[in-house]
């Protein structure tokens, strides 16, 4: 890992820790549905499934036009935080959820907070690359995030019967909010001024 560079790493740490927070979600969320929401049932967990999908869809596009339209990475680095922190507040909300509406308009923030986090992420990934070593760091984040949300998934499972749901989601939150906070570490780091191939950086300039 350390022929790999700063930002690279930065970025497969938090991709780790944040798509481990959806994986500890991901085994118990149907089961949530349908014994905590009223009314709840398998549909309204497709259904929710949906919703995010569809909403994260069709903000991802204009958001990446916007962050190309400018020069640099200083609103690409902010979209990333931002997106990914409003992500990680939003599993703490669904410990005071209790409607189908609850869960809907947290979908519909999960949407937009994953198109402005998820977006920019990749950008910064293509930009940053070492050269010559594309597959292997493309390997390496999905390899652990892989690993990661086996992990997860396997201790929500014992989380959830032993303690309920609200752990989960606490869990959760607080994990991606790890992964947010570790994205602070790129700020010294990124291209404010933006070359030919992106090779012109100004530390501490955001």
């Amino acid at each position: 890992m350390k022929s790999i560079n700063a930002i690279i790493r930065i970025l497969i740490g938090a991709d780790l820790l944040i798509n481990s927070a959806g994986g500890f979600l991901a085994p118990v969320f149907a089961i949530f549905l349908v014994e905590s929401i009223a009314p709840g049932s398998i549909k309204l967990a497709g259904t929710a499934m949906a919703i995010m999908w569809v909403v994260k869809s069709v903000f991802r596009i204009p958001v990446a036009y916007a962050l190309d339209r400018r020069q640099g990475e200083r609103d690409d680095y902010y979209s990333l935080v931002a997106g990914f922190f409003i992500h990680s507040i939003a599993y703490f909300l669904y410990v005071f959820a209790t409607t189908p509406m609850h869960i809907y308009a947290i979908q519909v923030l999960f949407g937009i907070a994953g198109a402005f986090a998820f977006t920019p992420w990749y950008g910064f990934f293509a930009r940053h690359i070492d050269r010559h070593k594309e597959n292997f760091e493309w390997s390496v984040t999905n390899s652990l995030v892989g690993f990661g949300i086996a992990g997860a998934g396997y201790v929500a499972g014992i989380v959830a019967q032993n303690y309920g749901f609200t752990p989960v989601f606490v869990i959760c939150g607080t994990v991606s909010l790890a992964g947010t906070a570790l994205l602070l570490l790129m700020k010294d780091h990124i291209a404010v001024v933006r070359g030919n191939g992106f090779e012109v950086k100004e530390k501490n300039k955001i």
